[in-house]
């Protein structure tokens, strides 16, 4: 079930952070024609269009918007009733959220990275390396960012190395033979 939480200022309703996924963000404009830049969270970029329902952040109801072609890593998009290049700036840095129930069943062997994050990860010898802040991948496979006294750093996250993931203690354990 959502919670509405009730805004002070403007009066408004807003689900509740806890039932939303973060699935993209518009990270800019396309030309004249009020055309938004689209960077989507999703595994492969142009499944975000497969989710029924997307919304802006503090907003209960969903945007409209539709695919229109792919420019470099960005999804080019139309919002419904944004006509003008100075209306679509207003959309710049919005993030984008699904319902979490709208995601598909995972598989027993399956995860969601976003659930990992702020998890401890170790090695097999139960040495941490710190905490999940987030993941990233630049071609090479995935990494789990760590942050450990104040300092970031990667790891790999591959199914080589990825051990367990223990819910219950919040951490994940990583095949490696090395600890800091």
């Amino acid at each position: 079930k959502h919670q509405l939480k009730k805004r002070r200022k403007k009066n408004r309703y807003t689900l509740s952070n806890s039932d939303l996924i973060e699935i993209g963000c518009f990270v800019g404009v396309h030309g004249i024609k009020g055309e938004v830049k689209l960077k989507s969270y999703a595994e492969k970029p142009e499944n975000i269009f497969s989710y029924k329902e997307i919304f802006l952040e503090n907003d209960v109801n969903p945007i409209r918007f539709k695919f229109l072609r792919k420019v470099k890593q960005n999804l080019i998009c139309e919002i419904e009733d944004v006509k003008t290049r100075n209306d679509a700036e207003k959309f710049r840095n919005s993030k984008l959220f699904i319902k979490r129930q709208s995601l598909p069943k995972l598989l027993d062997d399956e995860f969601y990275l976003r659930d990992l994050i702020g998890f401890d990860v170790c090695n097999t010898n139960k040495e941490s390396f710190g905490s999940i802040i987030s993941f990233s991948d630049f071609g090479g496979g995935l990494l789990i960012e760590v942050k450990k006294d104040g300092k970031t750093f990667y790891l790999p996250a591959g199914r080589e190395f990825l051990n367990i993931i223990d819910y219950k203690e919040k951490e994940v354990i990583l095949n490696l033979d090395f600890s800091f």
